[in-house]
């Protein structure tokens, strides 16, 4: 098998995942976290035995959920609508909502997915606030909080688009690199010239030492060497606040 990437492949069997008691007869099964490679998003199962249901809440991300199995009804901001199975919501951040399992006999599962790995949930009733990936069920994985680096890239005059393809070029690189989640390039539209690379590791280690002291790191700045004006500079920040 090519080695593309350092992250692993996964197939994920809820019934064989830790679970996590919401309270109220609903439990939750989490499936793509941050721990297990997630690099943009959360996903997992809630499940609703009868007549359970959930507290008001809201989270920092839009949310989209589907009905996988029984009828729910979900409130959202206090307009409540029945769903049956395979029904789809989708709650922009901030907005107070909840499910419910409609029937007072079978049991009602929802499938969600969270538009960040920086998801939070903040109780309506009581503003309890915490991030999702810290309500790690018993026996799972420690949660994993990502470190960006960034790298202001300042072009030579008219080189612009050679370095955009000397980055192209590195992709494989960086994928590569132990620690290494995602890579993106951004061109500034005040200064043309300007770019700022961001990567996501595991650690700051994982670039500081394993990336830089590989003949990786050797063939990136041969690459981008001949378009660059100056020594990139680089800074590594971690996220503190998510609004929406």
């Amino acid at each position: 098998m090519t080695r593309i990437t350092s992250q692993s492949h996964h197939v994920f069997r809820p019934d064989e995942l830790p679970q996590k008691s919401r309270g109220g007869g609903a439990r939750t099964i989490p499936l793509v976290t941050a721990a297990r490679g997630a690099t943009t998003y959360l996903n997992g199962m809630t499940i609703f035995e009868p007549g359970a249901q959930i507290a008001h809440h809201s989270h920092n991300v839009a949310e989209s959920v589907m009905v996988i199995a029984g009828d729910a009804i979900v409130d959202i901001d206090g307009e409540r609508t029945r769903l049956a199975t395979f029904d789809t919501t989708f709650v922009p951040a901030n907005i107070p909502h909840h499910f419910e399992n409609a029937s007072d006999e079978a049991e009602m599962r929802i499938f969600w997915t969270y538009g960040s790995l920086d998801s939070t949930r903040t109780i309506v009733g009581t503003g309890e606030s915490g991030r999702i990936d810290a309500e790690s069920a018993p026996g799972a994985a420690a949660p994993v909080r990502v470190v960006s680096e960034i790298a202001t890239l300042e072009a030579r005059p008219g080189h612009e688009e050679k370095l955009e393809q000397a980055v192209r070029e590195a992709v494989p690189l960086f994928q590569r690199a132990h620690g290494a989640r995602t890579m993106r390039l951004e061109r500034s539209e005040e200064h043309p010239t300007r770019y700022r690379l961001v990567i996501a590791w595991e650690s700051v280690e994982d670039h500081t030492v394993r990336f830089r002291e590989s003949e990786d790191f050797r063939r990136w700045r041969e690459l981008i060497g001949p378009h660059i004006a100056r020594t990139p500079d680089v800074e590594h920040v971690r996220n503190v606040l998510t609004g929406f």
